[in-house]
């Protein structure tokens, strides 16, 4: 987008950045208005930095892998109080979807379509299936990993600011889940095929490629140092079979349609069978020959779904493979996988250049009946956080006290300074 002035830029930004805000919390207002810790966001944030202090947790990993942005998250909500801190967190958790979404607008995506990239963003407020993360922070790695992919398939920042931004963001993202650990291979992808093989890749190696192999080695050592005690040990329960309707269910009909719709669907399995071909088919041919951002995107997205469906926590005694078909369980494991989805059939219309425009508006109309379908997102319980806080405030120092939190039967035990 051509601005004039800078002062006209930076208030188009500004305008655009407000919107998302309210749109976001439009879909569920409790987020802002009644805001509430979601399971880890106080069991765990709240609980160790309110406790121990915020530097004595900072340094340890949690669930196997480092989750930085969580606890500065809550680090700076608690300069606000009890009371306060997971209205500041969401608020935080808000504003890097925004970021996001502004990222996409942004130059730096300049080799999409404005208009494709316009449908993306419309897709990514309005997805379908996204209770489960909707909007905490405990689950921004997800959203911040989608961002830094972004920023990898884009060109090299060229100014300051922007280099800023994209080290900033690769620290953040990197250190605050596991996913660098697919987001580094996609990089390494790119400089292979950019440079013109592995070895010309290693020699001009810069410093964003030095400091995501520093990343990745520290998430990695901690992923392979840290206790799996507190995951489920339930079998997988792996099959080809549930893996056909996981796939169906999950990616295809879930990108477009909520899980009320779709559940039916997913009970087909000779449909299932056609759909999973029908996507492996065109996924695999279409890295083979498109260019290296494709490549890229399609690495990721894969790399994704695999770690998803090796490791997934969705139920501490039942299979877990066959848990994933049960409606609303295990959303976040596809908040990725879908958008990854959604932008892919843009991929494949951007190519042909005569109707990808006519494809697309056609692909737009057929699709605000499901946004409005699940635009409003089901608001959390309450549990009497707020009047606990209350309670908690009142006693004498030195008392604990455990205080209720979401989901429901989730508690966290503060003491009181």
């Amino acid at each position: 987008m051509n601005f004039s002035t800078k002062p006209e830029r930076l208030a188009f930004y500004f305008f655009c950045f407000i919107s998302l805000f309210v749109v976001i919390t439009l879909r569920r207002p409790d987020i802002i208005m009644n805001a509430q810790p979601w399971a880890e966001d106080g069991r765990v944030w709240i609980q160790n930095i309110y406790n121990d202090g915020f530097w004595n947790s900072f340094y340890s990993p949690q669930n196997g892998y480092y989750q930085t942005i969580s606890r500065i998250a809550f680090g700076i909500g608690l300069l606000f109080g009890l009371s306060k801190a997971a209205l500041i967190a969401n608020t935080i958790a808000i504003s890097i979807r925004c970021f996001f979404v502004l990222y996409i607008l942004s130059s730096r995506m300049s080799f999409i379509d404005i208009r494709l990239r316009i449908f993306s963003i419309l897709y990514f407020l309005f997805m379908p299936n996204v209770q489960e993360g909707y909007v905490n922070i405990t689950n921004a790695h997800w959203y911040l990993s989608m961002y830094l992919m972004a920023v990898v398939i884009s060109d090299e920042a060229k100014n300051k600011i922007w280099k800023i931004h994209d080290y900033l963001l690769l620290v953040i993202s990197s250190l605050s889940g596991p996913f660098v650990v697919f987001i580094a291979p996609c990089l390494f992808l790119k400089r292979i095929i950019q440079r013109g093989g592995i070895i010309k890749a290693v020699k001009q190696i810069n410093l964003f490629d030095a400091l995501m192999i520093v990343l990745f080695t520290i998430q990695f050592i901690a992923i392979l140092s840290s206790s799996d005690a507190g995951r489920s040990h339930a079998p997988l329960g792996a099959s080809f079979g549930v893996l056909v309707n996981i796939i169906s269910y999950r990616v295809f009909w879930g990108t477009f349609l909520s899980d009320s719709i779709s559940y039916p669907l997913s009970l087909i399995y000779w449909l299932n069978l056609i759909i999973f071909c029908f996507m492996v088919t065109s996924i695999l041919y279409s890295f083979v020959v498109s260019g290296w951002r494709l490549k890229c995107s399609i690495l990721f997205v894969l790399l994704m779904i695999a770690f998803a469906l090796a490791k997934p926590m969705i139920s501490m005694t039942q299979p877990q493979w066959p848990c994933l078909l049960n409606p609303n369980a295990g959303e976040r494991y596809f908040y990725i996988t879908n958008f990854g989805f959604f932008c892919f059939i843009l991929s494949i219309l951007n190519r042909n250049h005569v109707a990808k425009v006519v494809i697309a508006y056609v692909l737009f109309a057929l699709m605000i009946p499901l946004f409005f379908i699940s635009f409003s997102v089901q608001p959390n319980a309450d549990t009497g956080y707020l009047n606990d806080i209350k309670k908690f405030n009142a006693l004498p120092r030195g008392e604990t006290m455990s205080i209720n939190i979401n989901p429901p039967g989730w508690t966290m035990q503060l003491i009181k300074k």
